[in-house]
């Protein structure tokens, strides 16, 4: 997080007088001044709600390189955004009576799926003992399929490597899980916090398997159907839909997203959505809609602490610490800098996407803030 774009942010926003009610936010200079930093690679869209209302959307930048100004209804990549609702189907699961999250994995998944010495430490494989409780709260000891040691180049372990040198290859889960064996394991299941998308290729192989169905359909059928969320999709998997205008993600002037390796981010990235979608999403978590056990979203925040101070985490979302004593948001963000989070403080969802690795959007979130609650 760039803190040191924060006074510069607030500097940069108008003062609004509004009736308490109905708080008006104007972040577009702070949009702008983020979306500078990606130097033409990568526009950003923003949207603010609060009790359902929109208050303020906005964007900056352009589509793609050299293309169309960004739309406020266009669709975006949202990365690891795409945990909350991974982690919000395995629960409408747990409702159902098809998954309990502290079963462990070996026992839900056929036999011969996982692979030998998934997290072996001091000689016992540790790895059909986890629990998707584990998966989802990143406590399962597992290291990241993406960035974790050893590595075989400077930066790059063996999946990293053989993903960046087949750009168009397409990935399966079980072929990355493959790799997960090779790397360091990070802890004894439960005595630690450390962020793997490893985790959740077990919880969307654990979703196939008791319901069934692709990822994709149980997604769409669990949560996308119930929400209304009719403009996300599980990328690589599902077609693109063609009513929609697709922005750009970039990491520094690299274009991913017509990259087709990005199909390993599955269950732990692989969305596609918008920031509508995105608020619909969310609330429909914080406020009831998805969920028919308020004991279940209490289960979602279950929050450990994370080593960061003011950063949490529960079954899928993150709980961040506002500054200046206004509370607490949680929800997710991603690589590409896309994120959704909720506000309960004043029941406000923040949405959207900077469509640049090489970012930061969270003083976006402080900006609006800091509007909404001076």
């Amino acid at each position: 997080m760039v803190l040191s774009l924060l006074p510069f942010l607030l500097a940069a926003l108008p003062q609004v007088r509004v009736a308490p009610e109905v708080p008006q936010v104007d972040v577009q200079a702070a949009l702008d001044a983020v979306i500078s930093r990606n130097n033409g690679h990568g526009g950003g869209v923003m949207r603010v709600s609060m009790r359902g209302q929109v208050l303020w959307q906005g964007t900056s930048g352009q589509l793609t390189v050299n293309g169309a100004p960004m739309a406020k209804d266009c669709a975006f990549e949202i990365a690891s955004t795409s945990k909350a609702v991974t982690a919000a189907a395995v629960l409408v699961l747990v409702e159902e009576g098809l998954l309990d999250l502290d079963t462990p994995i070996g026992q839900i998944l056929p036999p011969g799926t996982l692979p030998p010495n998934l997290l072996l430490i001091n000689g016992h494989d540790y790895g059909p003992d986890l629990t998707l409780r584990q998966c989802l709260s990143h406590t399962a000891g597992l290291p990241d399929y993406w960035y974790d040691p050893p590595y075989v180049l400077p930066g790059f372990n063996a999946f990293l490597l053989d993903y960046s040198l087949q750009p168009q290859k397409f990935w399966t889960p079980q072929e990355i899980l493959s790799y997960v064996p090779g790397l360091t394991p990070r802890f004894l299941p439960g005595t630690g916090w450390h962020y793997s998308d490893s985790g959740y290729l077990l919880a969307g192989l654990a979703m196939e398997t008791v319901t069934g169905q692709t990822l994709q359909e149980v997604l769409r059928t669990r949560v996308f159907d119930r929400l209304g969320m009719n403009d996300t999709w599980l990328r690589w998997r599902d077609p693109d839909p063609g009513w929609l205008t697709m922005s750009h993600r970039y990491e520094g002037t690299w274009d991913m997203t017509t990259k087709r390796h990005n199909s390993a981010d599955w269950a732990g990235g692989g969305l596609a959505s918008t920031t509508a979608d995105l608020e619909r999403f969310l609330t429909g978590v914080a406020e009831g809609r998805l969920f028919r056990n308020p004991a279940t979203l209490a289960e979602m925040k279950s929050w450990v602490p994370t080593g960061e101070p003011g950063v949490e985490y529960g079954l899928g979302l993150f709980r961040a610490q506002l500054t200046g004593h206004r509370g607490w948001v949680w929800g997710h963000d991603g690589y590409g800098n896309s994120w959704v989070y909720y506000w309960p403080k004043h029941r406000v969802c923040f949405s959207g996407t900077l469509n640049q690795t090489e970012n930061d959007w969270w003083w976006l979130v402080e900006a609006a803030a800091w509007q909404i609650d001076p």
